[in-house]
């Protein structure tokens, strides 16, 4: 059984699963490949009288079948790279977050040594100026 797509993509037709020309064993892709090429790309119509037209149109469906496979494979990896660089990106703000972050903790480490010394300094002269009152009111 012969399809013909000369309706659409200006004449060129596509060869039907059940013809031999299926080169890979799998009943409905090389009509898929075909499908989703450009029209400059798709294959011909063999004609189904001449082994050498046979032959190329096979090549050609196997090419096809490489092509889209090389397609999918490179618009799977640029996928990826787009998912690298977003988390390559929310690595590098969480990184400048925590950079931020220890450099507060460290100010405030160094603020709070800073009131402690202070907090016992006032202690001591509190102290003192018990001491010095008890003394008074002792007198």
């Amino acid at each position: 059984m012969r399809i013909m797509a000369s309706d659409k993509a200006g004449g060129r037709g596509y060869y039907s699963p059940d013809e031999p020309a299926d080169t890979n064993g799998s009943d409905n892709s090389i009509p898929m490949a075909y499908l989703t090429l450009d029209y400059q790309l798709q294959p011909l119509t063999p004609c189904p009288n001449s082994k050498e037209s046979m032959a190329v149109f096979e090549q050609h469906c196997k090419m096809a079948q490489e092509y889209l496979k090389v397609q999918t494979e490179m618009a799977l990896l640029i996928q990826r790279k787009k998912e690298l660089v977003v988390e390559l990106d929310q690595d590098e703000k969480d990184q400048q977050t925590t950079s931020r972050l220890v450099q507060e903790h460290k100010k405030l480490l160094e603020e709070n040594k800073s009131l402690a010394t202070y907090y016992q300094k006032c202690k001591k002269q509190l102290d003192l100026i018990r001491v010095q009152q008890h003394k008074r009111h002792a007198s």
